[in-house]
């Protein structure tokens, strides 16, 4: 039987964590349009800190223990100082499989399963607008290319759980694989479908963050969507 504890790594080099300043929310929030009340729960629940890296103020969503973190920069510019310049750097020694609030979401029945930083972030929004705090919480596979790492599937054993997955052949194709491991690990699973929905400019909502700015006019034909956590 396997531990629900994290998997072995490599040794972590991440920058000095800090919880953030009023600054730091506000200025994220502007760019995510994610409230400062989802950002400040996440940041409560441990799996959202800000540091300065390589000269630029950063958001991180990390765990508990540091065994995986992905930073963006605050300004929303790529990072230059890699070979191949990214808006989402993975900080060494993380191990990029396993699921950010993983061991965090231990005492919820309900789960939203994210793909990404952002989502992760915006779902934490939504679990405030729906005053879910107390039974639901939101965790996240940083890529769709990664797996659920199987040392965290145990965790979710018995939980009821929804994906929310963008919506493009890898997010497809990672809600089918991340259900299969979740349904094989004893979770109740559903996916979130974005299709057909449509952001304030008219472009398509292709993720949860991208819902944060859904028209009014598909909130009003699709009065499910006044609650959309499992």
């Amino acid at each position: 039987m396997r531990l629900e504890s994290p998997p072995r790594r490599r040794t972590p080099n991440f920058p000095a964590l800090e919880c953030g300043a009023e600054l730091d929310f506000e200025r994220l929030s502007a760019i995510r349009s994610i409230s400062v009340e989802g950002l400040q729960l996440a940041s409560e629940c441990g799996l959202l800190k800000f540091a300065t890296i390589c000269g630029h103020r950063a958001w991180i969503v990390t765990d508990g223990q540091r065994v995986n973190g992905q930073s963006r920069r605050l300004d929303g510019m790529v990072w230059t100082h890699l070979e191949k310049p990214t808006k989402a750097y993975t900080l060494p020694g993380s191990c990029g499989g396993w699921t950010v609030g993983a061991k965090e979401s231990k005492p919820f029945p309900n789960i939203a399963l994210c793909e990404g930083g952002p989502d992760l972030l915006a779902a934490f929004s939504f679990i405030v607008i729906e005053k879910r705090m107390v039974d639901c919480t939101a965790v996240s596979v940083l890529g769709a290319s990664n797996s659920i790492h199987a040392d965290a599937l145990p965790l979710f054993a018995g939980k009821r759980i929804r994906i929310f997955c963008h919506a493009d052949d890898s997010g497809r194709a990672a809600t089918e694989r991340w259900a299969r491991q979740l349904e094989g690990a004893g979770a109740d699973v559903d996916a979130f479908d974005f299709t057909g929905l449509h952001k304030l400019d008219g472009s398509p909502v292709n993720d949860l963050n991208d819902f944060t700015l859904i028209h009014p006019d598909d909130l009003e034909t699709n009065r499910e969507l006044w609650g959309i956590l499992p």
